[in-house]
């Protein structure tokens, strides 16, 4: 006995999607991917029962169909294909939301880093300046002075310097070592730091023993403790620049042993990189060390000016003190610096030589001209050191200047 069943009724194989008898997946193609106005036809060539037929069935089919409404059509042949699907967005383009505008955390991170340096300019004036510093008849009268005030707005400014120069410099370090191979071994980090330690003793020792307490009467109560924190700190902040440098150093001296010696052995990948990083990285600490003297020598100057203004002969504190004061910090700094330079230019030399070797004679060519050329102007070999370094020495040019004015007639008076 046959089963009837009813009319616009699609067959059990047809309604079910992925049932046994048939698959649905040719259906869903072609029910899916059709323009809009071969819908019907489309629909009564699938499926003879009529339209409302032919709709339940695209339901049905497009609800099992797992993939996403956005991609990329297939045509069937002799059947109008569709709309096309939206191309997928350029790299640029899926970035760009992510570029949105600053907030007000980020905003405020600048703001908040002046009005910090200023806080603590405040206080260096506050503590080192001025605290229980008027406490005989002389000292009030000392203090009271106009350069006397100068001197301690001077001082408050250098330490917030100094602050502000150690996080930078505490920072170029650390980005040197942000990759686990640029990172020397805990106990490498160890000796360096032990060694910027001892420079500073040598430093202190060294000026202790020049300059012993006494030799300059500065009628400020609490002296004996105020200018040795006030260098102190200042060699604090040199320490960053002083273990950059040092970094610096060793990271060449491994570059050098890898460069060939052999005539047919290239130079390894990133050399160039890395001494080009390995110079800005040195004038960086150069800066920062230059910065760090120079605020010094300024608050040396004032204080000679504030006793100048007190009454103090300037036999008793010329101005040749101040100079030599400032002189013997960048001698310090030099035996630190130079030899970086020095290793730094001979390392480029040999790259060089590795990278556009000397030919015969008769085989020089433009094209090898040019590429020396080339590379002997990037790494700064044709310029001599002075030039190369005056950007970082020009904050040291009136020190200079007031060193050979010493040696002119009249000056120092």
């Amino acid at each position: 006995m046959s089963q009837t069943r009813p009319p616009a009724q699609p067959p059990e194989h047809e309604d079910s999607p992925g049932g046994a008898g048939q698959e649905a997946a040719p259906l869903t193609n072609a029910a899916d991917l059709s323009g809009p106005g071969a819908n019907t036809g489309l629909a009564d060539v699938q499926n003879p029962a009529g339209p409302t037929d032919a709709k339940n069935l695209k339901d049905h089919t497009t609800a099992a169909d797992p993939r996403p409404p956005t991609s990329p059509a297939r045509s069937l042949p002799g059947l109008p294909s569709g709309p096309a699907a939206p191309a997928d967005p350029p790299p640029m383009a899926r970035a760009a939301p992510h570029l949105s505008r600053p907030g007000v955390r980020l905003v405020a991170a600048p703001l908040g880093v002046t009005l910090g340096l200023l806080a603590v300019a405040a206080f260096g004036t506050g503590f080192v300046g001025r605290f229980r510093a008027a406490e005989t008849p002389e000292a009030r009268s000392f203090t009271s002075l106009l350069e006397f005030d100068l001197w301690s707005a001077l001082v408050g400014a250098s330490i917030a310097l100094y602050v502000a120069v150690a996080y930078a410099m505490s920072y170029a370090v650390r980005q040197r070592w942000r990759h686990p191979v640029d990172r020397p071994a805990p106990w490498a980090v160890g000796v360096l730091l032990a060694g910027a330690f001892l420079l500073m003793g040598a430093v202190f020792g060294v000026l202790r023993f020049f300059m012993p307490p006494g030799t300059t009467p500065v009628p400020l109560d609490g002296l004996w403790w105020r200018m040795p924190l006030l260098l102190v700190l200042g060699m604090l902040a040199a320490v960053p620049g002083a273990v950059g440098l040092w970094d610096v150093q060793c990271r060449l001296l491994r570059l050098s042993r890898r460069l060939p010696t052999e005539p047919d052995v290239l130079p390894p990948v990133g050399a160039l990189r890395e001494l080009d990083r390995a110079w800005r990285d040195a004038l960086r600490f150069l800066t920062g060390g230059s910065l760090i003297i120079s605020t010094a020598v300024v608050d040396a100057g004032a204080l000679r000016n504030a006793l100048l203004a007190h009454g103090m002969s300037q036999q008793a504190f010329p101005a040749s003190s101040v100079l030599l004061y400032g002189a013997f910090f960048s001698v310090m700094f030099a035996l630190v610096f130079m030899p970086v330079v020095v290793l730094w230019r001979s390392v480029a030399g040999r790259l060089v030589e590795a990278t556009v070797r000397i030919p015969e004679a008769d085989e020089l060519t433009e094209d090898w001209v040019e590429r020396r050329a080339r590379l002997v102007a990037f790494l700064r070999l044709n310029v001599s050191l002075p030039k190369v370094l005056a950007p970082a020495f020009g904050i040291l040019a009136p020190l200079a200047t007031g060193v050979v004015s010493l040696f002119l007639p009249g000056g120092g008076r």
